[in-house]
């Protein structure tokens, strides 16, 4: 039987995109690892008890459990106001990431860009 647990990543990019003035923006969230075999559903969640800023939690189904690994890719969106740093936190570490801005007079072209490519 499947449990929902934290899983494990690698490496953690956010950008912060600017939707206008008087808005909030809202943070993209790209993160790529290698979880265990027989994964699926990962999610990045965040922590609403998290103070002082955003902080991920990186989540999946795992089971029945077994050896070796297969890797993965997951994006999220989270509102909110700007901040130069988030915490992603995995099975394996928790890392602060910096993150880069998108001014709002570029942002549809980044967005344009992500849906075409698949990831920013």
């Amino acid at each position: 039987m499947p449990f929902f647990q934290s899983e494990p990543f690698d490496t953690a990019q956010a950008t912060y995109i600017w939707t206008g003035l008087g808005t909030p923006g809202f943070f993209s969230v790209h993160v790529k690892g290698h979880a265990q075999k027989f994964t699926s559903g990962i999610e990045l969640v965040r922590d609403t008890a998290f103070v002082g800023g955003l902080a991920i939690d990186v989540m999946g189904w795992t089971g029945p459990l077994t050896k070796g690994t297969e890797p993965y890719t997951v994006s999220g969106n989270f509102k909110g106001a700007y901040s130069k740093e988030i915490v992603v936190k995995g099975a394996n570490k928790t890392e602060v990431v910096h993150v880069r801005e998108i001014p709002f007079t570029t942002d549809e072209a980044y967005l344009e860009a992500a849906q075409t490519v698949g990831k920013p």
